[in-house]
């Protein structure tokens, strides 16, 4: 077995229940699948911006991080996991700042971590499919993006959008690929 403990942190403890009961009812009818051992962060009856912290303190050296939360949390969780010895895999955008980045790369650098970026759009067909078109196109002089997202999907991102990051500024960020 090579994944033998599970964390999950959000702020919000009180949402955790669900969250498990969710997980159960996926997971739970894959054969090898427990979603039991999952410990969660924080307590179901607190809230705490900084639970990240108490979640790391269980973690060895060596071990992973994944984060996916706002955008303008990703750099003091990722860096907090790197000083503690953590590799960690940032959702897109992974900071906010060429500055950011860079103290990131250097950190990690220094600790002997990985730090590297999710992108999940990069397997959808659609997106697979324009990338394969686009190679034949030749080299890009202009890019511009256009933001058409369902409305009803803005509730998803409605805590944090437009506050401490811009909802375009996320969703761009996953058009962008590195091949």
């Amino acid at each position: 077995n090579k994944i033998n403990n599970l964390a999950m942190c959000g702020t919000s403890g009180p949402k955790l229940p669900q969250i498990r009961e969710h997980m159960r009812k996926m997971l739970g009818a894959y054969e090898g699948i427990d979603p039991g051992v999952v410990k969660t962060f924080p307590a179901d009856d607190v809230v705490d911006r900084e639970a990240y912290k108490g979640a790391i303190s269980t973690l060895k050296k060596g071990d992973c991080a994944i984060i996916f939360t706002p955008d303008d949390t990703h750099f003091q969780i990722a860096e907090h996991c790197i000083k503690n010895g953590i590799h960690v895999m940032i959702t897109k955008p992974p900071v906010k700042t060429l500055e950011e980045h860079n103290k990131l790369a250097a950190l990690a650098k220094e600790q002997g971590v990985l730090c590297c970026i999710e992108v999940h759009k990069r397997y959808d067909p659609i997106y697979r499919d324009a990338r394969d078109r686009i190679q034949q196109l030749g080299a890009f002089s202009f890019f511009q993006a256009y933001m058409s997202q369902p409305k009803h999907q803005l509730e998803t991102f409605k805590a944090w959008a437009g506050k401490s990051s811009d909802i375009s500024y996320y969703l761009n960020s996953h058009h962008v690929d590195f091949h």
